[in-house]
């Protein structure tokens, strides 16, 4: 490679070091993970009922993956990590602090019905205490099947006055509804978003094409039963709550009903914005469609982030601390290829950091095994270095010239490198593939060093080493090589 290829490769290399340099100088850092930011952490354990299925469960689990996903990524959450553990759910989301409201999105199962109302009973009438008890928790009552007709207590909300806090108002006596069979479902929702109507926040519903059939034909029905004198109600059905149960207004013609596809829900709250947060909530998990099965937070812990702070802290200090030692040994061992050694792990940390950071962009967060990863990426990136730098003096020390033991020491050691490598991508592929949680986040740190440790020594190490190598700077001391031997002759007098 003659002199000007070799300047050409620097200078993209030190270009691309700038580009690299100046993305970070303009304030982009990396996502950081749970352990670093903290969030939450979570277990949840399946509720199957009766025999475990020998066929379909795998399924099942994949699909409620899939949807606390999608009702995550509605969140905004940076790089949630979401996965599988037999027959448990590994949910971490970073950045995370309102407990409550991530425990009621991801463990709601959301079974919305729509059925027709035989009978509203208030609290004192004496069919009041026919069945469910109320105030029991919802997941203890008896769930009602969708082809029974039975009673249905109300939204807590329903009887609570406009203003009154939230704990008078999950208290206050709520009625009760027998209800018929599940006239509609959720499976015929198409989509789901929240309004502001005119008594406060709902949300609206838009229906497929059988589903604003049946809508259709339900609501006829209804209108009916509102002219013959009967209840005419619709209830709505969120969970075996009717969250809401309207009559049909006069403008409901009987035998045709409601037409265009859509419907509402108007959410509970005692205040507008409890209304409002509800509406958003609740579109959310209707959108994304109900959980397959039942799950139990088996643990569900908010990790602090004054934890993650210590935990970065001292990553990065035994990262300095690593780096120094080595840096100091380069310099002592290896002189003005040392400087070479220091300068290759520069651009690799500010490259690294920069992809690191651009990753974020897609989701990836910086974790605390991906920080240790990095740290066992400054001793590989520092080693190719002295592998190169030793085969130069092994060639020097066979006699030949410096710049005949560059060339031929290069060769050498970048086949070393690249099979070194190679088996560390590779393990780093497998490890990433099959692991799950944190352990990614230090395959993948470890994958991109061994990548960028080929690239930095064929585009900057090489060509810098090579360009010495021709001068001053670079010869037989300063490689600590020893002198040649000098062959001297005999005189015979």
């Amino acid at each position: 490679m003659n002199k000007r290829s070799l300047v050409a490769t620097l200078t993209v290399t030190l270009l691309v070091v700038l580009l690299a340099g100046t993305y970070l100088g303009l304030g982009n850092r990396p996502n950081l993970g749970l352990d670093l930011q903290g969030g939450i952490s979570a277990i949840y354990t399946a509720e199957i009922e009766g025999e475990e299925p020998e066929e379909g469960l795998d399924e099942i689990l994949d699909q409620t993956v899939e949807v606390i996903r999608a009702r995550v990524d509605s969140l905004g959450v940076a790089e949630p990590d979401i996965s599988r553990a037999g027959t448990d759910i590994i949910v971490q989301l970073p950045g995370i602090s309102d407990a409550e409201r991530v425990q009621e999105i991801i463990g709601t199962t959301a079974q919305l019905a729509f059925r027709p109302v035989e009978e509203v009973i208030p609290p004192g009438a004496p069919a009041h205490d026919e069945g469910p008890d109320c105030s029991a928790p919802i997941d203890e009552r008896e769930q009602l099947a969708s082809d029974e007709s039975g009673i249905l207590c109300g939204s807590p909300f329903d009887g609570a006055t406009p203003g009154d806090p939230a704990e008078t108002a999950a208290t206050t006596p709520v009625d009760k509804y027998r209800v018929g069979p599940v006239a509609l479902t959720g499976e015929r929702i198409e989509n789901a978003f929240p309004t502001l109507g005119q008594g406060g926040f709902e949300v609206t519903l838009e229906l497929d094409n059988q589903g604003a059939q049946q809508w259709a034909e339900i609501t006829g029905e209804l209108a009916c039963e509102r002219d013959q004198g009967q209840p005419g109600m619709l209830a709505i059905v969120l969970d075996d709550v009717v969250e809401s149960a309207p009559g049909m207004n006069p403008g409901v013609a009987c035998g045709v009903g409601i037409t265009g596809g859509t419907a509402s829900i108007t959410t509970g709250g005692a205040t507008q914005e409890e209304q409002e947060a509800d509406a958003v909530d609740l579109a959310l998990i209707l959108r994304t469609g109900a959980l397959p099965i039942s799950l139990e937070a088996a643990t569900f812990d908010v990790v602090s982030p004054t934890l993650g702070t210590e935990s970065l802290r001292s990553g990065l200090l035994a990262g300095a601390i690593g780096l120094a030692l080595v840096g100091v040994w380069l310099l002592f061992f290896y002189r003005v290829l040392g400087v070479v050694a220091l300068s290759a792990l520069a651009i690799f940390g500010v490259v690294t950091l920069s992809l690191v950071t651009a990753l974020g962009t897609v989701g990836f967060a910086l974790t605390l095994a991906g920080i240790a990863g990095l740290i066992v990426a400054i001793g590989i990136t520092a080693d190719s270095s002295i592998i190169f730098f030793e085969r130069i003096r092994d060639e020097a020390n066979l006699g030949k010239t410096v710049r005949t033991s560059v060339k031929t020491a290069f060769a050498s050691a970048f086949r070393t490198n690249l099979a070194g490598n190679t088996v560390t991508l590779a393990a780093a592929v497998i490890l990433y593939f099959l692991a799950v949680g944190p352990v990614r986040g230090f395959a993948l740190m470890l994958g991109i060093a061994s990548v960028l440790d080929i690239l930095i020594m064929v585009a900057f190490t090489r060509p810098l080493v090579f360009l010495l190598a021709g001068t001053k700077l670079m010869n037989r001391r300063t490689v600590r090589a020893a002198e040649p031997a000098v062959a001297t002759a005999g005189v015979r007098r």
